[in-house]
């Protein structure tokens, strides 16, 4: 309800679409993606869109959730006619689909949730990608008022967990930052 909220307010709080620093941040995580060319994406979160954009051409089939009606309207705007790209109104952890994904990105999103909640998405996470497939995570490591948890904590908390059964792959870290990359093994 805080988002929706938020979004009805104003359709670009945190100013994705015009920030440098957001552009900046997205370069970064596009970076964390890899090269290769993914058969099905997920976006966790994706609020209107700008990384919805950038990640459209990396899938042949890209899924964009978010718990906002109105992020999502406005998501799909942006979006345009892109026919490998689709929307998802969905509440995590219990609406994250199970998969099977080849890209999952995890955006500015982990700190929201409770403890428990973390928990219980980055079971599914991990349940979710397909083998050979890659977590891409980034969150702010700075803390501010409406955090669920910490930023930093939540971020390292997410690490832990996903390096126990995949391969880092790729971490860049500012000090206000951190995107992490992890593959699954084949099996």
């Amino acid at each position: 309800a805080g988002f929706e909220a938020r979004f009805r307010e104003d359709i670009d709080p945190w100013h994705y679409a015009t920030s440098s620093f957001e552009a900046h941040k997205r370069s970064i995580l596009l970076r964390a993606c890899g090269t290769r060319l993914y058969g099905r994406g997920l976006e966790l979160a994706c609020a209107i869109g700008e990384t919805t954009r950038v990640l459209a051409p990396k899938c042949l089939r890209l899924l964009a959730l978010d718990a906002s009606p109105t992020a999502l309207d406005e998501a799909r705007r942006r979006i345009g006619g892109r026919r490998n790209v689709s929307f998802m109104l969905a509440r995590l952890p219990p609406g994250m689909p199970c998969g099977p994904f080849d890209l999952i990105v995890a955006s500015e999103i982990l700190y929201y949730l409770k403890l428990n909640d973390l928990r219980l998405l980055l079971l599914k996470l991990e349940r979710a990608l397909a083998p050979g497939g890659r977590l891409v995570i980034l969150h702010h490591l700075r803390d501010f008022h409406d955090a669920a948890i910490r930023p930093r904590m939540a971020q390292e908390y997410a690490i832990r967990a996903m390096h126990r059964h995949m391969t880092l792959a790729c971490l860049h870290r500012t000090g206000r930052f951190q995107a992490a990359a992890f593959v699954r093994g084949v099996q």
